[in-house]
C-alpha cells in the first residue's frame, strides 16, 4: 500500500470513526449521570493545569497534545505523583492543525476538578464523557465557585436515583464541548435562587455518590 495512504488510515483509525464530522459540527455525546461519571472515573482529581505540548505521534503521524497538571488533592483514584500528563488528540506542530470538533483543551492557567476515565489508555479525551468529566474552579468575592467548562454556576449535584423516574430525562444526546452531566443542576436548567455551590461542597457531593 502507499506510505502516505497507510499513513492516512491510521490517523482516521486512531481519531474514531464517530468523529468523522465536519469542522463547523460539534460532536455529540450520549449524556451521562453525574454519578455515573464519578463510578466509571479511574482517577478524579483537583488540579491546575501547567502546560501544553503539542507532538506528532511518530506512528500514525496524527498530532496530539500532552497537557501537564498539578494533582493538588485525589478525589478518587491512586497517583503518587506531583504532576499528571495526559494526551488529547489535536494541536498546532508547525503550520499544521489537527482539531477535533467539541474537544476542549483544558486551558493553561485554570483550575478545576477532572474526571479521568483512563491515566494509561490512549483516548481522544481523556476526560470521561468530555465537557461532562470537566469542571472549572473559580475565584469570586473570596470563593472558590464551582462551574461547568462552559462557566455556568453550579446550583447542585443530584445523583440519578435521587431523580424521581416519572420526571427523569431518558439518555440523549448532548454537545461533547460543553454540556455537564445528568445531576448537574445550573442557573440555566433551573429557576431556583439557590447559591452556587463551592469547589469544596462539590468535592463533597462526589465523595458522597462514591459511598455504596
Amino acid at each position: 500500500m502507499n506510505p502516505k495512504i497507510s499513513k492516512f488510515l491510521n490517523s482516521v483509525l486512531a481519531l474514531g470513526f464517530s468523529l468523522l464530522l465536519l469542522p463547523a459540527q460539534a460532536t455529540t455525546l450520549l449524556s451521562l449521570p453525574i454519578d455515573e461519571v464519578a463510578a466509571r472515573a479511574e482517577l478524579i482529581f483537583e488540579g491546575e493545569v501547567l502546560a501544553h505540548a503539542a507532538r506528532r505521534d511518530p506512528f500514525s503521524g496524527q498530532i496530539y497534545t500532552t497537557v501537564s497538571f498539578s494533582v493538588q488533592e485525589l478525589i478518587k483514584g491512586d497517583y503518587a505523583g506531583a504532576v499528571l500528563e495526559l494526551r488529547f488528540s489535536g494541536g498546532s506542530v508547525g503550520n499544521e492543525r489537527l482539531e477535533i470538533p467539541g474537544l476542549t483543551l483544558p486551558a493553561v492557567g485554570e483550575t478545576g476538578i477532572y474526571f479521568i476515565e483512563s491515566v494509561s489508555q490512549r483516548m481522544i479525551n481523556p476526560l470521561l464523557g468530555w465537557s461532562q468529566g470537566h469542571y472549572l474552579i473559580s475565584e469570586q468575592g473570596g470563593q472558590r465557585l464551582i462551574q461547568t467548562n462552559s462557566g455556568q454556576a453550579i446550583l447542585e449535584v443530584q445523583a440519578a436515583a435521587a431523580v424521581p423516574a416519572t420526571i427523569r430525562r431518558p439518555q440523549r444526546l448532548i454537545d461533547g464541548g460543553s454540556d455537564a452531566a445528568e445531576g448537574i443542576v445550573t442557573g440555566e436548567t433551573t429557576l431556583s435562587q439557590s447559591q452556587p455551590l463551592t469547589a469544596e461542597q462539590f468535592k463533597a457531593r462526589i465523595r458522597s455518590l462514591l459511598t455504596p
